[in-house]
């Protein structure tokens, strides 16, 4: 039996995926902290009642769309930027691997660059469900914003009061932003490293339990070294299910490629 080394989560991805949603995030939060003075500058010497308030809606709605198009434009082509990076960070680390433990004397084909049908599933699910979560962060922001503005102008609140609840509202943002570059770092990487397996013929795993992050799971600990059929997955008796090591949100666990040569026979493990 040979155990190769889990493919784990590349901690640069991440870092480099959240700068680009939160640059995004981050112009999309100047334009309206600008639209926003402007309109304040307009509309503190009238009355709200005297239209005031239904122009600063048209002139929100207005924007909102023009945020809406532009994430939804740029959601697309940063999901496939993603999606492409973690296939070639999981392609390239795991045909390391088994080059390493010279897996192509026994009849593993190495070279092949192309993807699999598995591969593409998994890819295509990586780029749907990111352009989902990014466009996803613009709609709640802006939802947020028009909110506070709107409330702001019919109570009376000043500029600096309102931007206040704006920065409040940014933070959260930002921090949706992290886990979800976090999340989808950690998901992208366990389905491609599943896919890639089972296309190089490799059905088993070995479930590794990590404590990365700030919580854990317990059932998650006690299935740390449980081997199981990576394509079914591994039973968490809490979640009453099967599951894929980073399936669940904030899960760090990841799978440890296990080749068993003899199926029930002496076995050499090799970590």
């Amino acid at each position: 039996m040979i155990a190769l080394k889990p493919v784990r989560p590349p901690i640069a991805l991440e870092r480099a995926y959240h700068r680009k949603i939160r640059k995004l995030l981050r112009e999309m939060n100047e334009s309206l902290y600008d639209n926003l003075r402007q309109v304040y500058r307009e509309i503190e010497p009238q009355v709200v009642g005297d239209g005031a308030l239904g122009d600063v809606q048209t002139r929100i709605r207005r924007l909102v769309a023009e945020w809406e198009k532009r994430f939804e434009d740029e959601a697309y082509f940063l999901a496939e930027w993603f999606g492409n990076q973690s296939r070639e960070y999981v392609a390239r680390n795991l045909q390391q691997q088994m080059r390493k433990s010279k897996l192509a004397q026994v009849g593993f084909d190495l070279k092949f660059s192309y993807m699999s049908q598995r591969e593409k599933d998994a890819f295509g699910a990586i780029v749907a469900e990111n352009v989902n979560l990014i466009k996803s962060i613009a709609s709640q922001h802006l939802t947020n914003v028009t909110g506070v503005v709107l409330r702001g102008i019919e109570t009376g609140h000043d500029l600096s009061t309102v931007t206040k609840s704006l920065k409040e509202s940014f933070g959260v943002s930002e921090r949706r932003a992290a886990m979800i570059a976090r999340d989808q770092t950690n998901k992208s990487t366990s389905n491609l490293t599943r896919a890639r397996l089972l296309t190089y013929g490799v059905e088993k795993g070995r479930w590794m339990h990590t404590s990365s992050g700030k919580t854990y799971r317990d059932s998650h600990v006690e299935m740390d070294g449980e081997v199981y059929d990576i394509n079914q997955g591994c039973y968490d008796p809490d979640y009453g299910d099967y599951i894929q090591p980073a399936e669940l949100v904030n899960c760090h666990c990841v799978c440890v490629p296990v080749i068993d040569f003899n199926q029930g026979g002496d076995t050499d493990d090799n970590t």
